[in-house]
């Protein structure tokens, strides 16, 4: 999958798109370019071994056409098809279950509380826990969960997709959560995405900002 979609990104898109660097060697202190993870808008992870950009790897994933540009119809196809990946019984729904396991096994890394692997006593842990699932209460802003390795910040992705509320997700919620959040990518309102615009992940933000201090310093 990954040498497809690299292939992909190397066919010519329109000039209004920029192309991104797929492949980036590492400073010195700041460990690799990019964030070996990144959540895509509907929730799915890529995982890249931090040399390769895992959000360009999903933005050619997503670009079925190959033209640099990634419409709204594009985004629902791509939400359509990881539906189907979640939806393991083919019941049309993502149930509590199927919810469970992509937390747990399919993006475990978006979950709020880790497991405890704090040497310290129990109690101290649950202290801090409290503390800091008070501030992300009191801080909505910043991000948490997959907001970290996301565009978007939003925490879970797939159980926000639970438009009925409900307790699952069927696959035209998940299309119409697609149609809700492309207005936020599609930061110029042109009616489609191109890769330069997308916004950058909390985590890849950090290892740009370390990569650039890296680089001031050795000038």
């Amino acid at each position: 999958m990954i040498l497809f979609a690299l292939a992909l990104l190397q066919v010519a898109a329109p000039e209004t798109s920029a192309q991104p660097d797929i492949v980036v060697q590492a400073n010195v202190g700041c460990g690799p370019p990019f964030s070996r993870l990144y959540i895509a808008p509907m929730g799915e992870p890529i995982r890249t071994d931090g040399r390769t950009d895992p959000m360009a790897l999903w933005f050619a994933q997503a670009d079925a056409n190959h033209d640099g540009r990634l419409t709204l119809a594009e985004l629902q196809a791509d939400a359509d098809r990881f539906f189907t990946t979640l939806d393991v019984d083919r019941s049309g729904e993502i149930d509590p279950q199927e919810m469970a396991d992509y937390e747990n096994k399919v993006a475990p890394e978006i979950k709020l509380y880790q497991p405890d692997q704090d040497p310290h006593p129990r109690d101290r842990r649950q202290k801090h826990d409290a503390k800091q699932a008070a501030k992300q209460r009191s801080d909505y802003v910043a991000p948490y969960g997959a907001g970290l390795y996301a565009s978007l910040n939003i925490p879970e992705p797939v159980v926000s997709a639970d438009l009925d509320l409900n307790r699952g997700v069927l696959r035209a919620e998940l299309a119409a959560t697609a149609a809700n959040r492309f207005p936020t990518l599609d930061i110029l309102g042109r009616g489609y995405l191109t890769y330069d615009i997308l916004a950058k992940s909390p985590a890849q933000k950090a290892i740009d900002a370390c990569r650039a201090a890296a680089d001031k310093k050795t000038r």
